[in-house]
């Protein structure tokens, strides 16, 4: 508690909360703080937040079951899951979308007004067909396969993959198929207007004005295999377990999807620090800590919540942290020295 203290009191944040599973049991739960300024609910590690970008690492388990079952190839076309999406100058695979190297552009900030990300943001998409109007007809970034550049809309296409070789609605098939077994009882879609207990609030900073501001209602239909799934810092560490426990995949599949994917040639092109050879796994970001651990992590931020997970998969110890304010720079490095506590025990 002590470390979750002094992180939130540099990011001046309402509330920070964390959770630990060593062997697929809680070492740790708890937070500091509220989740709510207005209601004044108490931050915790079973608060219930928008895990943004983490859920493209469910997503990506959805797609490597549907391939241990024999109705996905990481080498198929996407049109043949989704054939209205528009065929571009070079196929784009399953496995592409899956390393962000499919040349499928990410957000930007001179959308215009009819078409953008912060005007589709608030609206409510019916179909994956509606939900990617407003992007699919843009060029590729670069050839498919030939550069890496982070797309959460690569990830919709991924849904897409989803209902077609289920024949299973999204959130059904995540519900069967990945949080039942992982025995994750407080995730689900962020569906807009639906009511969630124990639900937080996220607070952007207003540097210029020196003050918090809630943040906005945002509708994720656009974006929900890559950006709109709530859980619970619980729940992230009950996901991460199950995998290691070969409960989600087996085992096989697990460590394929931990390990590097991409050649050394693959080169980045949208930021120049990140080395894709060494650092993406399937979906999941990879690395070695100064020990020689062997880490997978992801992190995510949205409607001013900042949320990280980590899992050193050979000793089985995951933790996940969050806060409710943005910006909380560097909480992938506070998820590695909350891990690192419980590694050293």
């Amino acid at each position: 508690m002590e470390m979750l203290a002094v992180l939130r009191e540099r990011y001046q944040a309402p509330g920070i909360a964390a959770a630990v599973f060593i062997n697929g049991r809680s070492a740790f739960r708890g937070g500091i703080g509220v989740a709510n300024l207005e209601t004044g609910m108490a931050q915790d590690g079973d608060t219930v937040f928008s895990i943004a970008s983490i859920s493209k690492t469910m997503t990506a388990v959805a797609i490597m079951q549907l391939v241990e079952a024999g109705r996905v190839r990481l080498d198929d076309e996407i049109q043949r899951y989704a054939p209205w999406f528009p065929r571009k100058q070079r196929p784009i695979t399953v496995f592409e979308l899956l390393t962000h190297t499919s040349g499928i552009r990410h957000y930007r900030d001179n959308e215009d007004s009819d078409s953008g990300q912060w005007m589709n943001a608030f609206r409510h998409y019916q179909t994956l067909e509606q939900a990617t109007r407003f992007w699919r007809n843009d060029p590729l970034l670069f050839v498919p396969g030939a550069f890496w550049s982070y797309s959460t809309y690569a990830f919709t296409l991924l849904q897409a993959v989803v209902e077609s070789a289920s024949a299973t609605p999204f959130e059904l098939y995540l519900l069967r198929h990945v949080w039942a077994p992982a025995s994750m009882t407080s995730t689900r879609l962020d569906v807009a207007g639906r009511i969630v207990p124990r639900r937080e609030q996220g607070y952007f900073w207003d540097d210029a004005r020196r003050h918090l501001e809630r943040s906005r209602d945002e509708d994720d239909s656009y974006k929900y295999a890559g950006g709109g799934i709530l859980s619970s810092d619980e729940d992230l560490c009950r996901f991460a377990s199950a995998l290691n426990a070969g409960v989600l995949l087996k085992r096989a599949t697990v460590a394929e999807m931990y390990r590097p994917q991409l050649a050394a040639s693959v080169r980045s092109f949208s930021e120049p620090d990140f080395v894709p050879s060494t650092g993406q796994a399937l979906t999941w970001d990879c690395g070695v800590d100064d020990q020689g651990r062997p880490y997978v992590e992801h992190g995510g931020d949205n409607k001013g919540t900042i949320s990280h997970v980590i899992n050193f998969w050979q000793q089985d110890v995951v933790a996940a942290v969050h806060t409710n304010v943005y910006p909380s720079p560097q909480l992938g490095r506070a998820a590695r020295n909350i891990a690192g506590l419980y590694l050293r025990s």
